[in-house]
C-alpha cells in the first residue's frame, strides 16, 4: 500500500513531463546552449532566490561534482539570480530526512535514486527488482526511451515528488568484510541495505541477513562489525572510503539505476517559469555529462581499489537469479507490467 493510499489519497497531482533529455543530447551531439540562452533572455527580471541542495555522498564524489555543475550552470543562465547552496555528506540529515525536508520546504533539491521513494509509492519498487536488466545497454534502452517519462510521471502523480534528470550510476555491487566468491558465501552476511522493502526481500531470498541502516552510519558499522557488507555502485565504495574497512567486492550488477534531482512537485511548479527553465536546462546538461563520466571513471575506480588491496569476484549469474526470479510476480501490478516490458527489451 502506498503512503498516499494510507492518507486516503487526499492529494493528487497533475502529471508533468519529466525532463529526461539526456538521450537526445547524446544522440544528436548538439549543444542547445544558444537557444537556451535566448530562452532565458529575461533572466535579469528574476528575483534573487537561494535553493538548498542536499545529498549523502562525499564532497569529492561524482554526485557532489554534479551538484556543483548544476549550481554553476543555473547561476550562469539566470545572471546570478538563482543561487544553489550545496550540503554534501548528509549535512542536512539522512536522505530520508532530506526527502521529508522537500515536503515541508526546508530543503529544495535532493540527489537520490528513484528507489529511495519506495516508502512513498510502491511504484518506486521498479528500480529494486533484481537482475531486471541484462547489462548497461539494456538499461539505457529503457531509460532513454518513452518508458522513462511514463515511470517518472506516474511516480510524481502517486507520491508528489518531481524527479528530473537521469544520472547513470552504474551497477550495484556487494562490498564486504569477508569474501563472497559464490552465492553460498552470502549466507548470513549482515548486509546493509536501504530501508526499502524490495531491497530487504531481495537479500533475504539470496540468503543474506539484510540490515537497514542510514548511509551515514555505514562506514562505522563496517569498521565496528555491526554489519559485514553493503551494496552500492563502485564509485561509492571508493569515495565513501568503504574499501578501507571492507576489502572485498563481488561484481553482482544486481541493479542498474540513475540518480535524479528530486523536488517536491508543488514547490517546483511554484517556482517562476524562468527559474524552472534554467533548472531543467541545466539538469539536462548535467545528466548528459554525468553518464559519460560515470562510465569512464568506473574503470579508474576499479583500478584504484585493486591497487588499494581490494579483491574482486565475479558471480555465476544463473545461480544468483534463481532465488529472486519470482519477485516480479509479487510486485505491484503496474510495476509488474513495467518489469515485463523491460525484460522483453533485453
Amino acid at each position: 500500500m502506498t503512503r498516499n493510499t494510507k492518507m486516503g489519497r487526499s492529494r493528487r497531482y497533475a502529471v508533468t513531463i519529466a525532463a529526461l533529455a539526456t538521450s537526445a543530447l547524446m544522440l544528436t551531439g548538439c549543444s542547445p546552449a544558444a537557444n537556451q540562452t535566448q530562452a532565458l533572455a529575461s533572466a535579469g527580471d528574476i528575483e534573487p532566490i537561494t535553493l538548498t541542495l542536499g545529498h549523502s555522498y562525499a564532497v569529492d564524489s561524482l554526485q557532489s561534482r554534479a551538484a556543483e555543475q548544476l549550481a554553476e550552470r543555473v547561476s550562469e543562465l539566470t545572471d546570478g539570480a538563482v543561487t544553489i547552496e550545496i550540503f554534501p555528506s548528509s549535512q542536512l540529515g539522512s536522505w530520508e530526512e532530506m526527502q521529508e525536508g522537500l515536503e515541508i520546504g526546508s530543503v529544495d533539491i535532493v540527489i537520490e535514486s528513484l528507489g529511495s521513494l519506495e516508502r512513498y509509492t510502491d511504484l518506486a519498487a521498479i528500480e529494486g527488482i533484481p537482475f531486471l536488466y541484462t547489462d548497461a545497454a539494456h538499461f539505457f534502452e529503457v531509460w532513454d526511451g518513452e518508458m522513462a517519462d511514463e515511470i517518472l510521471n506516474a511516480v510524481r502523480d502517486d507520491s508528489g515528488f518531481q524527479l528530473l534528470g537521469a544520472m547513470y550510476r552504474g551497477g550495484r555491487q556487494v562490498n564486504s568484510t569477508r569474501p563472497v566468491a559464490e552465492l553460498d558465501d552470502l549466507a548470513g552476511l549482515k548486509l546493509r541495505v536501504p530501508n526499502q522493502q524490495t531491497y530487504i526481500e531481495t537479500w533475504q531470498k539470496l540468503g543474506a541477513s539484510p540490515t537497514p541502516l542510514a548511509f551515514s552510519e555505514v562506514f562505522s558499522g563496517l569498521e565496528q562489525g555491526a554489519i559485514e557488507g553493503q551494496e552500492n555502485p563502485i564509485d561509492v565504495v571508493r569515495y565513501s572510503s568503504f574499501y578501507e574497512v571492507a576489502k572485498y567486492v563481488t561484481e553482482t550488477n544486481h541493479l542498474y539505476g540513475n540518480y535524479h534531482f528530486q523536488f517536491w512537485g508543488d514547490s517546483f511548479d511554484a517556482l517562476p517559469k524562468d527559474v524552472r527553465s534554467a533548472l531543467e536546462t541545466s539538469i539536462d546538461e548535467v545528466s548528459a555529462t554525468y553518464r559519460d563520466e560515470s562510465i569512464q571513471e568506473a574503470v579508474d575506480n576499479k583500478t584504484f581499489l585493486q591497487e588499494a588491496g581490494v579483491e574482486f569476484f565475479e558471480i555465476d549469474l544463473d545461480d544468483w537469479r534463481k532465488p529472486v526470479s519470482g519477485m516480479v510476480q509479487g510486485a505491484n501490478p503496474t510495476v509488474r507490467d513495467w518489469a515485463e516490458r523491460i525484460s522483453a527489451l533485453g
